[in-house]
């Protein structure tokens, strides 16, 4: 049987255009010979559409569109993923099996996430009850939706357990084929040192589906067919991963992060699994959600401050990627105490790239608050507060730039936004300053430790210039700073981010998890630093909740997937 599994980047609150992408993409499919087409989950309304599922009116639209698909349907199956009112008052989240002008099958949703970024409950109603199969052409077909798959209690991998199996159910009733409609959020797994290991690391969603998928199918016996959507909404990144997991554990797979309508066929014998690698797929990762959001936010064009530093570097170089040139202001914003080599290097970068360039001078508003504080509390010494004030002036000059009639004209558009240029390792120690270097529309490095954004660096190649990586990393907010005498060597850090934050090992157990991590004095002062690491972890949280929101890129970030009261001890 030849399945096609339509890749589709849906977009949130747009039924009538998902519906339109969903249309012309099975009029390809019926083109190229399939018997069968399958789209993601929720391929009508997106996943998720969260708060705007209970509006009367967006649940009409969703269910009209729906219909018409439905209606357009010939004797070649169109499956895809939508959402109905249950009796709850909450929504079925259903797979429809349209065929010759109608709906002829409908299956539900069982198991409904509620860990992690997943709120479904709020949402869906899950069904208890087994999905019959659906006869098509000598086979029995069993239609799941996304996480039923992951229900299987030995290789789901997901910290719940849903006291259903809805795979095996529909294998034990008799399926010879199993279709699931996804719509998967991806991301790297936690954070390693290079060439360690250890076993409570939380491998990659490419690793976890390369063990579930082909996993499935050989337990059962029989192929699974998976559709799952790509792109990005807000901070969730979908890179795909369609394919045919076959029983002798081979997969007929796609392409990440690319729209596609994949042909499989269960007569054809497939290849091994092709390993995603963090590098490339990481910087497919944040382009892609650079991309899509400026496109789904109306926005056209970004301003970042370059600074000559690292971080502002990869940034900029990804949102070149994303945008081209022409859309990207970068901004050197020196004072005092910056040097020479960072003007330099932010110049070479922004030539080299091609992206439009201004230098400002942070000095003066940074000179005039450091003055009117000296005229209120005369004697005053440099200070903490003078650091804060220099980052307060370039976020402020990045934003008056946002607004600026001649940057709309250089960028061709007057809607703009700041990029965020922090990383996660900042983020999680608090070395970032409120409405300074913390604004911006959104965080591409956001869910980056320090370690990836370096890896990130030489991925990008020439797009980021080698001066920036050899050079300390340092704010440059009084004389001899740097990052790494302010808060702890990176390797260090990271290491100890990677276990606690990302992998989420106990409190208790991290002096000895660290052990795999790290060797000698690299070693001893990590565990020397743990309670500061740690407190600092726990008390950073209400700054944390006003950074803008970041790409999710690791099991564990910043934002919704972890919600820690600020009041909390």
């Amino acid at each position: 049987m030849k399945i096609a599994l339509l890749q589709l980047n849906a977009r949130l609150g747009d039924p009538e255009g998902n519906g339109r992408k969903v249309e012309a993409a099975y009029a390809e499919a019926v083109a190229a010979g399939a018997d069968l087409v399958l789209a993601p989950e929720l391929a009508i309304p997106g996943y998720l559409l969260e708060d705007r599922l209970w509006e009367p009116g967006m649940r009409r639209r969703i269910e009209a569109e729906s219909q018409r698909l439905a209606a357009l349907s010939g004797p070649v199956p169109l499956v895809f993923g939508t959402a109905r009112p249950a009796p709850t008052g909450r929504l079925w989240n259903e797979l429809w099996w349209c065929e010759g002008g109608g709906l002829r099958h409908c299956a539900h949703k069982r198991a409904l996430p509620s860990y992690d970024v997943f709120d479904e409950h709020r949402y869906f109603e899950p069904d208890p009850s087994p999905q019959p199969l659906v006869a098509f052409r000598g086979q029995r077909l069993g239609l799941s939706i996304c996480e039923d798959l992951w229900a299987d209690p030995q290789l789901g991998n997901v910290p719940v357990s849903y006291g259903v199996d809805p795979i095996a159910e529909l294998a034990a009733a008799g399926a010879t084929l199993i279709l699931n409609a996804s719509a998967s959020p991806s991301a790297l797994g936690s954070y390693l040192p290079p060439g360690r290991d250890a076993p409570w690391a939380i491998p990659s969603k490419d690793a976890q589906r390369r063990r579930l998928l082909p996993g499935l199918a050989q337990k059962h016996g029989l192929p699974i067919a998976y559709a799952s959507r790509v792109g990005a909404e807000s901070w969730l990144l979908f890179d795909g991963g369609s394919g045919l997991a076959m029983p002798d554990g081979r997969w007929q797979g796609g392409r990440p992060f690319q729209e596609e309508t994949l042909l499989v066929d269960t007569g054809e014998p497939g290849e091994i699994w092709r390993t995603v690698e963090d590098g490339p797929w990481l910087r497919r990762a944040l382009v892609t959600g650079i991309r899509d959001n400026l496109a789904k936010q109306g926005l056209e064009g970004l301003v970042l401050g370059l600074s000559g530093g690292i971080d502002s570097a990869v940034a900029a170089a990804l949102a070149v990627e994303a945008l081209g040139p022409d859309q990207v202001l970068g901004v050197a914003m020196p004072t005092r105490f910056s040097s020479a080599e960072s003007s330099a290097l932010a110049e070479q970068q922004a030539r080299a790239l091609g992206l439009g360039y201004l230098s400002l001078d942070a000095e003066a508003p940074f000179a005039g608050f450091a003055s009117a504080l000296e005229k209120a509390l005369p004697g005053r010494a440099f200070g903490l507060t003078d650091e804060n004030l220099q980052s307060r002036s370039r976020g402020s000059l990045l934003m008056a730039l946002t607004s600026e009639p001649e940057v709309h004209r250089r960028l061709g558009s007057d809607r703009l936004a700041v990029l965020n240029t922090g990383n996660k390792s900042e983020a999680a120690t608090g070395y970032f300053t409120l409405y300074g270097d913390g604004i911006g529309a959104f965080s591409p490095l956001g869910d980056c430790l320090k370690a990836r954004v370096y890896a990130l660096a030489r991925e990008l190649g020439e797009a980021v210039p080698q001066g920036v990586i050899e050079r300390p990393p340092t704010a440059e907010l009084r004389p001899g700073q740097t990052d790494e005498l302010s808060l702890l060597p990176y390797v260090q850090l990271d290491a100890i981010l990677g276990a606690a934050l990302e992998a989420q090992r106990p409190e208790e157990g991290l002096a000895d998890d660290l052990a795999l991590l790290l060797d000698g004095e690299a070693l001893s002062q990590a565990r020397a630093a743990l309670p500061r690491i740690l407190g600092l972890l726990r008390r950073m949280e209400f700054k944390r909740r006003q950074l803008p929101f970041a790409f999710k890129v690791s099991p564990k970030a910043f934002g919704a997937g972890r919600r820690i009261p600020l009041t909390a001890l």
